[in-house]
């Protein structure tokens, strides 16, 4: 499991070698800041997830990954599980 912070910029071109590179089954979670106390509310990111963890992530409740970049997990919450690439830049878009 690896997760990249995702640059608007770019995010087509990270999310494709997202899948370019996956094994089977691979997916990514999509996680969106619910803190509303926080000065980054709303902001989304994606994390690479294997096949064996697909059935543990139920969205709405599984928090994100504590890394540099995020954070502290708990801010976050699954709001998308995406087995194409195609399905992970719709839910990288802020709703």
């Amino acid at each position: 499991m690896s997760d990249m912070k995702v640059h608007t910029d770019n995010i087509d071109e990270v999310i494709d070698r997202w899948f370019e590179n996956a094994d089977p089954g691979d997916w990514v979670g999509v996680f969106e800041n619910h803190d509303l106390g926080h000065y980054d509310i709303g902001r989304r990111f994606g994390a690479v997830y294997g096949a064996e963890q697909w059935d543990a992530a139920v969205i709405g409740r599984t928090n994100g990954p504590d890394n540099a970049e995020t954070g502290l997990g708990w801010r976050y919450l699954l709001v998308a599980k995406c087995r194409t690439a195609a399905e992970a830049k719709e839910a990288m878009v802020d709703r």
